[in-house]
């Protein structure tokens, strides 16, 4: 009752007004524009300054603006143009629009921003935001395309496919450098991912054409319908699951018409179904280590809008349990640095097969990495460098309840040496020849 309440105040406020040069306020079912789009990430912002703020991370080909909402209850979650958000705590990305004539993930995603503005930060309004936002960071990219919006078309203003767009290991030989051929909405994607850094943990972009959830890897060497699941196939099964089985008519499609029989209870890797390169997945898994989805929220591309209310009914659940999937449970390493440190180079990696990539990074403070793992036990290894010379390593262990995360701290030592394995053990002679004969 208190969201609803504080909703209908919220919407009140989120609708653009009538005044001169402004569109008039949006029916709620229906697909907003890209004004509509840009008025309402600053009334959000208005509405809840402190826990919600919209960030332009740059332009499309027509020169459309290309907006986000950040809703956190950290204040140091959020990014600005130079500044990182803390790692110490995951965060999540939708990314809507990539393709603009595949709209239904774009508008709910205004749907959820509402409910997330409305509660963050006003503890007891939803339990269930409360949980989300205690765990983590929410980040709403609503149109990646906003020219293909506009015109109602695959590809963007220049009419790039934008899934197709980005250097590809197997068919760009120096991945993960630019190719030159990227479109500045992709680039945009790309700063804004870097500039999130190892915050961010996963991301799914939403599309229509079919119900099922993708996974990678897209691309495959054949270029026929084969498998070729990443290092991390577990882990990014149960992620997906958990979107998956949160409604049954994604849960039981098993694939209609020409897709019958290739999904999954609604899951298929991603070069099991139709091979593709150049898809944002496949990119910033390798990339990044994000634990990157697609997911594919329709059969038809473009529903009528009378639908919308049917739509978000189905995808609500799932889309808040996806984010409690990678928020409100799993592992996080937190690697403390003595004050006055030196910046060195630290390694993690997860020892447990199949649960999460291996991440690098330098630093001479605090800082986190995330694993959303299912629950179990999970042994991590951290080593710490300085150029060539491994300074240490240490090895921590931890178990991960269900719906909680596990926090393991490694304590980088105030005073080190290199440590030198070529080194002779002197304490044993007999490992010692005589210097003056024939080594």
């Amino acid at each position: 009752m208190m969201l609803a309440l504080l909703l209908s105040t919220l919407l009140l406020l989120s609708v653009p007004g009538s005044c001169a040069g402004e569109e008039a306020p949006p029916e709620r079912w229906t697909w907003w524009s890209n004004n509509q789009l840009g008025e309402f990430v600053h009334k959000m912002q208005e509405s809840n300054p402190e826990h919600c703020k919209a960030f332009n991370i740059g332009k499309s080909f027509r020169g459309n603006d290309i907006w986000t909402l950040t809703v956190s209850t950290r204040p140091d979650a959020f990014p600005s143009a130079n500044t990182p958000p803390s790692s110490l705590a995951p965060s999540f990305l939708y990314v809507g629009g990539v393709h603009g004539n595949e709209p239904l993930g774009r508008q709910l995603m205004f749907y959820m921003a509402e409910e997330l503005c409305a509660a963050a930060g006003r503890q007891g309004v939803d339990p269930e935001i409360d949980r989300i936002l205690a765990g983590g960071t929410v980040h709403l990219l609503f149109s990646m395309n906003p020219d293909g919006f506009e015109m109602k078309q695959r590809g963007n203003g220049k009419g790039v496919d934008l899934n197709r767009n980005f250097p590809d290991p197997i068919k760009w030989s120096k991945f993960p450098q630019l190719t030159g051929n990227e479109e500045p909405e992709t680039l945009a994607l790309m700063n804004y991912i870097d500039l999130l850094g190892d915050s961010l943990i996963g991301a799914t972009h939403l599309h229509g054409g079919a119900e099922v959830m993708v996974i990678p890897f897209d691309g495959n060497k054949s270029g026929k319908r084969a498998p070729n699941p990443t290092p991390d196939d577990k882990l990014i099964r149960y992620l997906g699951r958990r979107y998956v089985d949160a409604q049954p008519e994604m849960a039981t499609n098993n694939g209609r018409g020409v897709d019958a029989g290739l999904f999954q209870n609604g899951m298929v890797q991603g070069s099991n179904w139709y091979p593709l390169w150049g898809g944002l997945q496949d990119f910033f898994y390798l990339k990044n280590q994000v634990y990157f989805t697609t997911i594919e929220m329709s059969d038809e591309k473009w529903p009528d809008a009378s639908e919308l209310p049917k739509w978000w009914k189905q995808h609500r659940p799932s889309m808040y349990e996806l984010l409690k999937a990678y928020l409100c449970q799993g592992l996080t390493v937190q690697v403390d640095f003595p004050d006055g440190a030196k910046e060195e180079q630290v390694v993690v990696t997860m020892l447990n097969k199949g649960m999460g990539s291996q991440v690098r990074f330098k630093t001479s403070s605090t800082h986190g990495v995330h694993y959303p793992v299912p629950a179990g036990e999970y042994s991590v290894r951290v080593e710490w460098k300085g150029g060539a010379q491994v300074f240490g390593q240490k090895a921590v262990s931890g178990e991960v309840s269900p719906d909680q995360r596990t926090l393991l701290r490694v304590e980088v030592p105030v005073a080190r040496e290199a440590a030198e394995p070529d080194k002779p053990d002197l304490s044993r002679k007999e490992s010692l020849p005589e210097r003056w004969t024939w080594w």
